[in-house]
């Protein structure tokens, strides 16, 4: 069904341009996550460094004696303090356990830093990032003075 004529049938063009079209879709997703995995390896350290910051403002304390708490701190997608609303990215679920009374001037310090919002590509509503759990000291129960 050729005629003298050289070039691509339209048959050819439509099923070259199908090709293309299912490379493509592979490349974009190899892309985005590729995007995904550096936007990760972001928060990980943000996430690293705002928890141990706070571990640090944990060691600072004195006289935890009854002291026992939850708490959540908000972070907007640049890692800054927020309060909670539509802009709110980033938490960190703090709690904090004397261990018990045979072991005073200690305080259990748990840590979660989570991503609120799905990554793209992913369904997780609730992204964990990092998490850690320390021991800190009273210091005002060993007789420290800063």
């Amino acid at each position: 069904m050729r005629s003298g004529k050289k070039g691509f049938t339209l048959i050819e063009m439509i099923i070259a341009v199908g090709i293309l079209a299912v490379l493509a879709v592979g490349i974009i997703r190899l892309f985005i996550a590729s995007e995904v995995r550096h936007q990760k390896a972001i928060d990980l350290d943000y996430a690293v460094l705002e928890t141990n910051a706070l571990i640090e403002k944990f060691q600072g304390l004195r006289d935890t004696s009854e002291f026992a708490s939850r708490f959540t701190i908000y972070f907007n997608n640049n890692w800054e303090r927020s309060n909670k609303d539509s802009e709110t990215l980033y938490a960190i679920y703090g709690d904090t356990v004397k261990l018990s009374d045979d072991q005073e001037g200690l305080l259990h310090l748990d840590l979660r830093a989570v991503r609120l919002k799905p990554y793209a590509l992913e369904k997780n509503e609730e992204y964990e990032i990092y998490k850690v759990s320390v021991i800190v000291e009273d210091m005002s129960y060993w007789g420290e003075n800063k």
